[in-house]
């Protein structure tokens, strides 16, 4: 269990962004503080903007030495209340009405930042992102000069690596697996997480820089390389593009049968149903607007669309893919 002892340090105030949104953090740790506002930029947002959610967080000490093999949290909730329990590690509580997060957490689960952005914060941004009407999609994002191309696919069909094939190409990567989108006052706007890069182990044969590490068991399970892409493969970093196209990806044939990619158009019907079977999902029982869901997704599905059946290495997709995508954000 974590020490519930109220701190008497300094609070730390900072204004973050979330799809646009600002959102205020306080919390009792500067290291929490650093960690959140590189995760949440505020990127084009002011102080004197009205936060459109509050997020409070403690850090304690725990004084339970057990600790599970997950960190991810087991959820809760009700109506608009959802609470995430990380055991002896802490708990946050979501009021979605509201729009406020509070929580108290161990020094421990922080010690780690790359754990604690993908089990704390990514988590508050995927249950947060309704209350704020964002939408998150199972897609990586690539961007350039502001524009943004949304790669959908299930897992397992290779977007990872289609995705850092493009980032290698000169764009920049904003996701490569969670991606929110909004409206702003300028149109549909994208935001990526600052979260590692999943890679499963056959990826070495496209990327030969990856023997250099040992692949080992991520926080599912499974065994991967888990890796920062921008520093990495040192490929530029976009927070937020206004998305200006939208790829869904298909398994196509096994790479050995000698059958090419094959990249076509997509329909708006095509990519929408697509899309919504990759809506971030929602603990059970917390009520949902699906209204603003279906008004964002008809929107990105009247974006210029392809469809790729992947297979083989994604670098040759990447190659075949990239003059489409260039005429649609450059053109």
């Amino acid at each position: 269990m974590i020490d519930g002892h109220c701190s008497t340090g300094r609070m730390h105030s900072i204004l973050l962004g979330m799809a646009g949104h600002p959102l205020q953090l306080r919390t009792d740790s500067a290291t929490l503080a650093e960690i959140g506002g590189e995760f949440f930029p505020a990127t084009g947002l002011h102080a004197a903007q009205h936060p459109r959610a509050d997020l409070t967080l403690f850090v304690r000490e725990r004084r339970d030495i057990s600790r599970a093999e997950c960190c991810f949290p087991v959820f809760r909730g009700r109506n608009e209340y959802v609470h995430a329990d990380y055991g002896s590690d802490g708990s946050v509580w979501f009021d979605l009405k509201a729009r406020a997060v509070s929580g108290i957490l161990s020094e421990d689960l922080l010690s780690d930042a790359g754990v604690f952005r993908r089990t704390v914060l990514a988590v508050i941004a995927g249950v947060l992102a309704p209350a704020l009407d964002v939408v998150g999609l199972h897609a990586g994002c690539v961007a350039r000069d502001g524009k943004a191309v949304l790669l959908a696919a299930a897992s397992g069909v290779g977007k990872s690596t289609l995705t850092l094939a493009l980032a290698l190409r000169g764009w920049s990567l904003l996701s490569d697996d969670w991606t929110f989108v909004a409206e702003s006052p300028t149109g549909l706007r994208a935001w990526g997480m600052l979260t590692a890069l999943k890679l499963l182990p056959d990826a070495v044969r496209y990327f030969p820089g990856l023997s250099a590490l040992s692949p080992a068991t991520a926080l599912n399970g499974e065994m991967s390389f888990e890796i920062d892409p921008w520093s990495f493969f040192r490929v530029g970093r976009s927070v937020d593009a206004s998305p200006a196209s939208i790829v869904l990806l298909e398994r196509g044939p096994a790479a050995g049968s000698g059958a090419r990619s094959q990249v076509s158009r997509s329909d708006p019907e095509e990519m929408q149903t697509a899309l919504f079977k990759e809506i971030e999902g929602q603990p059970a029982g917390i009520s949902h607007r699906d209204d603003f869901q279906s008004e964002l997704i008809q929107s990105i599905c009247e974006l210029p669309g392809f469809k790729v059946r992947m297979n083989g290495d994604p670098s040759a997709i990447a190659a075949d893919l990239d003059p489409m995508l260039m005429e649609q954000v450059c053109g």
